[in-house]
This record gives C-alpha cells, sequence and structure tokens, in this order.
C-alpha cells in the first residue's frame, strides 16, 4: 500500500463499501458531528460485521478517527 507521511493509505485502494462509510462520516463531519455506529448504521445499511470492519479498516488506515461521540475524518487534504 502506498502511504503519505500523514499514514494515510489511497483512498482508491477502499472498497466501494469503505468509501460508502468514509463520504458517510465526512458529510456528518463537515456539520461539525461525529457519526456513531447506530447512525452509519441507519444512513449506510448493510451487514454489522461489514460495518465493523469498514470502520476498522478506515481508522487503521488513518482515513477516520474514532472519538468518545462517534467517527470523524483522520487528517485530509481537500478544504469542506
Amino acid at each position: 500500500m502506498d502511504e503519505r507521511d500523514d499514514g494515510r493509505g489511497d483512498v482508491q485502494e477502499l472498497s466501494d463499501f469503505e468509501l460508502t462509510v468514509y463520504e458517510t462520516v465526512a458529510e456528518i463531519d463537515k456539520e461539525g458531528g461525529a457519526a456513531d455506529f447506530d447512525t452509519l448504521g441507519r444512513l449506510v445499511g448493510g451487514p454489522e460485521e461489514d460495518l465493523w470492519a469498514a470502520l476498522g479498516h478506515l481508522v487503521s488506515v488513518n482515513h477516520l478517527h474514532s472519538t468518545p461521540k462517534g467517527y470523524v475524518l483522520g487528517p485530509h487534504d481537500w478544504a469542506p
């Protein structure tokens, strides 16, 4: 995996489902919120195991951060 200096993996390496989860978190984050698991499950759909796996992978490649309030974007280089 090609990684930048900030430790993020390439977004093009994400599965379609992971990209959907990422984009959903980004929408919530840009409004100043954090995406909790139940909200993501309702908005994204799919099996719970798949959502946990996607979130785990997105956190591990530094695209998302897990906070006490939910998931937020990790470092990114695009404007809101």
